[in-house]
């Protein structure tokens, strides 16, 4: 089963959940290749922005590269993040192009949504009380089953699992330079 195209880096990224800027510098030294900054102030915001101008950002503002907002994603061509396959429906409907929706789920979830041709972000802290390995164990099942990304407050943990996951998959590209002459 191919994960549908999303315009995300090819793989599973990171989805690092952030309460301020060193928690987002930490979670993009640790892998994360998406930063939500959602709670975040128009300040911290905008000093993330500087700092990290080529890293994804999921924020309240015209800018972001990741919206919960579907007005805003229609105003500023965002991709947007849906509750469900049903709030999806209707943002398409409304006029956002497909391949610019991505559906959370757990993972139970993922083969369902992408079976029907949803790009999928998997919350893999549950409520937010996950424990690292926890939130680990959920990252590798998301990416076994093409997650487009994993959301977590466990970075580090989530990244060696998708990286582990890819790498038993033969998904994962060889880093440059290793094996090569």
């Amino acid at each position: 089963m191919s994960r549908p195209d999303t315009g995300l880096p090819p793989g599973t990224a990171v989805f690092a959940v952030a309460a301020g800027l060193p928690a987002a510098a930490a979670a993009i030294a640790a892998g994360a290749g998406l930063i939500d900054l959602w709670d975040a102030g128009a300040q911290t915001v905008a000093a993330f922005r500087a700092g990290h101008p080529g890293v994804p950002a999921c924020a309240r503002a015209d800018w972001a590269a990741l919206v919960r907002d579907r007005t805003m994603a229609l105003a500023t061509g965002a991709m947007l993040i849906c509750g469900d396959a049903i709030e999806a429906e209707q943002a398409e409907a409304a006029g956002i192009d497909h391949g610019s929706l991505l559906v959370q789920a757990p993972p139970a979830g993922v083969t369902g949504l992408l079976a029907a041709g949803w790009p999928v972000i998997v919350e893999a802290d549950g409520t937010g009380t996950a424990d690292p390995q926890a939130a680990a164990a959920a990252g590798a099942i998301a990416c076994w089953l093409g997650a487009a990304a994993v959301r977590t407050r466990h970075v580090t943990a989530v990244r060696r699992a998708i990286d582990m996951t890819a790498s038993i998959r033969g998904t994962r590209p060889v880093p440059r330079g290793y094996g090569r002459p």
